[in-house]
């Protein structure tokens, strides 16, 4: 595992095992308001084959005690906007919505993409309304002579926190590290890069003013081609930046692949030039509380920005 620079402090409080973990909110932080955005692999929320009580069972869906500690997890980053990764149908994220708000986590808007994989999705949940709506579902990619396609596509919504404030946020979920016949894993991937990279450019060339985030499972670490593909060269533009987010101990890494036993870093908030200036690295980081592996494979990483008026 690589070891990077810690950036921020992961900030949440467990109240007693039994209870729900809830953290800081950042509109209660002082200096005024914050706006948290959020990117979560609930791994496998959705009915798939699976052992339960020593018996192997198909179409079971992700056990109660699971779906409490995802619960719990995102209690604990207390997020505005929740970009979440390995959703099953749209009943199942409706599901997600109802633990929530009898936790006290009220999502009343959210935005779900039907990409080319159907079984995982891409999805969102956000405290305020989404004022704009820019998907694509439907991404065709060029590999090795053959036309292929995403697994989930981009979603790409705008939400509006402050009059004038406007967040542009865009949620991914790239190829998996998966062998397939048809393909080598890698080369869609990095397809699906240079599209994002495309994608980013255009957003940002069209407007450069855009406070734009980019944030999901990437499905490869930052020395890989994928990663810094998307990023651009810093000294461009429309370049990413991917915030080197950490948790309490200073760690990075974000999901722990048991086949392997390796701990990688291949989730990431990325943002645009435009918001660094804008980010409350103190209140920005990984959240890994001791109970993490009950939800899922994967960390919530969050980043907070500090509002203000538009300019």
């Amino acid at each position: 595992m690589r070891v990077f620079a810690p950036f921020g402090v992961a900030c949440w409080l467990i109240l007693s095992s039994a209870a729900l973990a809830v953290a800081i909110n950042p509109s209660d932080l002082p200096g005024g308001r914050e706006f948290r955005v959020a990117t979560y692999n609930v791994e496998n929320y959705l009915p798939m084959t699976r052992r339960i009580n020593g018996q192997l069972r198909t179409d079971a869906g992700k056990p109660d005690s699971e779906k409490e500690s995802v619960v719990k997890m995102i209690g604990t980053v207390h997020p505005d906007v929740l970009g979440l990764m390995e959703i099953g149908e749209p009943r199942q994220l409706e599901d997600l919505q109802r633990r929530l708000r009898k936790a006290g986590l009220d999502y009343p808007f959210s935005d779900y993409l039907q990409g080319h994989d159907t079984r995982r999705h891409i999805a969102l949940l956000s405290r305020y309304p989404i004022v704009e709506k820019h998907s694509r579902g439907n991404l065709p990619l060029w590999v090795g002579g053959v036309t292929l396609h995403s697994p989930r596509g981009i979603l790409d919504i705008t939400v509006e926190p402050l009059p004038g404030y406007r967040v542009r946020i865009l949620c991914v979920h790239l190829k998996a590290k998966l062998e397939v016949a048809e393909y080598k894993e890698s080369d869609l991937r990095e397809a699906e890069s240079r599209e994002l990279r495309r994608y980013v450019r255009d957003i940002l060339r069209s407007d450069a003013s855009t406070r734009l985030v980019l944030m999901g499972d990437f499905n490869d670490t930052k020395n890989e081609k994928a990663i810094w593909q998307i990023m651009g060269k810093p000294d461009w533009p429309d370049s990413l930046k991917a915030m080197p987010l950490a948790d309490d101990r200073g760690e990075l890494w974000t999901e722990y692949w048991g086949a392997a036993d390796i701990y990688s870093r291949i989730d990431y908030i990325m943002v645009a030039k435009r918001l660094e200036s804008e980010i409350d690295p103190a209140q920005s980081g990984i959240a890994r509380p001791p109970f993490w592996k009950e939800a899922s494979d994967h960390c919530p990483l969050y980043l907070s920005l500090k509002l203000s008026s538009p300019h």
